[in-house]
């Protein structure tokens, strides 16, 4: 498993979906918390949960490395909230 969230993010880019799971594993109970919070639902933070992982892995070349991983997923997280709130 990866040290930092730098390095799991650079063996992920790469394919190494080992590396990913690391990521979701560190983060996932504090989007699961942020989501929870924002919906009032474990059903709906569940989902949001799914969806900010998702769009966090579709977006990884897109993630710049200078800034820091748990805040960008944090911004991803709280717009698919935002987005299940609205629909």
């Amino acid at each position: 498993m990866p040290q930092s969230d730098a390095a799991a993010v650079a063996l992920a880019r790469d394919g190494d979906s080992e590396a990913f799971r690391a990521l979701v594993e560190r983060h996932g109970r504090a989007v699961y918390g942020l989501a929870h919070r924002m919906t009032g639902s474990a059903h709906d933070a569940e989902d949001v949960v799914q969806e900010t992982f998702l769009k966090a892995y579709r977006q990884l070349a897109r993630f710049e490395s200078r800034a820091n991983f748990g805040t960008w997923l944090h911004r991803i997280a709280v717009n698919c909230a935002i987005d299940l709130i609205r629909s």
